[in-house]
């Protein structure tokens, strides 16, 4: 092939490319600027993950996390590759309840060996006081979710290594199809304007992750029961594991 054609072959790629990121986030993420939205879905990741089988959340990991993300996350490629979802993040107080939620976004691309789409149900575990303040930021920031080439109707990925070995630690559960396997930063934001909406009030993520909120919408009660029930449920399972484990040697 010639130099002028090869030329305009990576023009033709180029414009592929440029044609599908304009697209991309009008399909994956929408106008869905909604927390009781978010909240309706983490409640039903809650129950779906946190029940004692074997894709769920390891309950120790849950037990000792020091706050959760929770987002649902759609992805689509072909050769380029974009996701873009919404969520909440909650942390755990001293006492042992839970926050009121703070809306979050996420959104990355990526190129790589990819084609089809899938829906994912993140769970986050934040293991620490910094992984805590990370989501507490204002403005957008950066995280490390590896996309997994998970195909099937369920797929399970752990992408943070071992519980309490990193500050977040990541699961990740497909539905769909993704084929191929690439590595994306994913970018996170606070959604102020969101937060604003539920709450009625002009509020930073760090001061409702506090509980400074006045106002409490019913939504938010219904998930701080979802989180009992989860921290319920794996905490009889963490001591089973515990009981049942063999004596050191």
């Amino acid at each position: 092939m010639g130099a002028n054609g090869g030329k305009s072959s990576m023009q033709k790629r180029l414009t592929l490319a440029t044609a599908f990121l304009a697209f991309l986030p009008m399909f994956v993420l929408g106008d869905d600027g909604d927390l009781e939205k978010a909240i309706d879905k983490a409640v039903e990741i809650l129950d779906r993950y946190s029940a004692e089988k074997e894709d769920t959340v390891p309950a120790e990991a849950f037990q000792k996390c020091k706050g959760l993300a929770i987002l649902n996350v759609i992805k689509a490629g072909f050769i380029f590759s974009g996701s873009g979802g919404t969520g909440l993040v909650v942390v755990r107080k001293p006492n042992g309840k839970w926050s009121p939620p703070s809306a979050i976004s996420a959104g990355g691309i990526g190129i790589g060996l990819q084609a089809g789409g899938s829906n994912v149900d993140y769970v986050m575990l934040l293991n620490t006081e910094d992984a805590v303040k990370e989501f507490s930021k204002q403005g957008n920031y950066k995280g490390g979710v590896e996309a997994e080439g998970t195909a099937g109707s369920e797929g399970r990925n752990l992408s943070a290594g071992l519980a309490g070995m990193s500050p977040i630690t990541t699961y990740s559960f497909s539905q769909g199809l993704f084929g191929g396997v690439s590595t994306s930063d994913m970018g996170f934001g606070v959604e102020d304007d969101t937060n604003q909406d539920f709450y009625g009030e002009n509020l930073k993520a760090r001061d409702i992750l506090a509980g400074k909120n006045k106002n409490t919408p019913p939504a938010v009660k219904k998930l701080w029961k979802a989180l009992e029930d989860a921290d319920r449920k794996t905490k009889i399972t963490y001591e089973n594991a515990q009981k049942n484990r063999p004596p050191k040697k």
